[in-house]
């Protein structure tokens, strides 16, 4: 397990490279997330910021949960590439690099990022 300050420098190098996001099915399972079915695509500045701030938010739980998650939300660099990956927990949880860092984020405002996400496709949260 790594500790929440390790953690956050991650994602803050990995979004200052994001251009855009990808709303996937499927939390945290073993299949590739190319293979998986695209929910909802997020590419406007604004939107992407709203999203840095909905799923960076919020305090480290110090463990992981023990289920699959129910989507993964990928972000991409400017060449397509997937650079970081979370999956959605009980819609309130977001594992950034659940294999890496072992550690949930309870997102600040998880009515905020469940709202976000079915704008973007997730229409069961």
């Amino acid at each position: 397990m790594t500790d929440g300050a390790g953690i956050r420098a991650w994602p803050a190098q990995v979004w200052s490279r994001t251009e855009a996001a990808l709303v996937l099915a499927g939390g945290d399972l073993r299949v590739p997330l190319a293979d998986r079915p695209v929910l909802g695509e997020v590419f406007d500045d604004a939107a992407l910021g709203e999203l840095r701030g909905l799923a960076t938010e919020g305090e480290f739980a110090g463990d992981i949960c023990r289920c699959p998650g129910s989507l993964t939300v990928a972000l991409l660099n400017a060449q397509g590439a997937v650079t970081g990956a979370a999956g959605l927990h009980g819609g309130t949880d977001l594992a950034w690099g659940r294999n890496r860092f072992r550690n949930n984020l309870a997102v600040a405002d998880p009515q905020g990022l469940c709202a976000f996400l079915r704008r973007y496709g997730a229409h069961w949260l």
